[in-house]
């Protein structure tokens, strides 16, 4: 899958609920944040594959790793 962190942020929504998020999350947790927020399927299919199963301390943790996902899968 090829990401682009643009396009999944979808003008700063998942900024939003990233940053509604209680830190330190697990992964467990983002995904049902995210889906509870009602993002759509490719954002979650792209948590899902990309966040390896750790904790993270803030939304800023969760974005790095995203975008270094993004970069390594093109």
């Amino acid at each position: 899958m090829q990401l682009d962190w643009n396009q999944l942020n979808q003008g700063g929504k998942l900024d939003k609920v990233l940053n509604t998020l209680p830190y330190p999350a697990d992964k467990d947790e983002v995904v049902i944040h995210v889906q509870q927020s009602g993002a759509d399927s490719q954002i979650i299919a792209a948590i899902e594959q990309v966040l390896p199963d750790q904790t993270f301390k803030s939304a800023q943790d969760i974005k790095n790793v995203m975008q270094r996902g993004a970069q390594v899968r093109r």
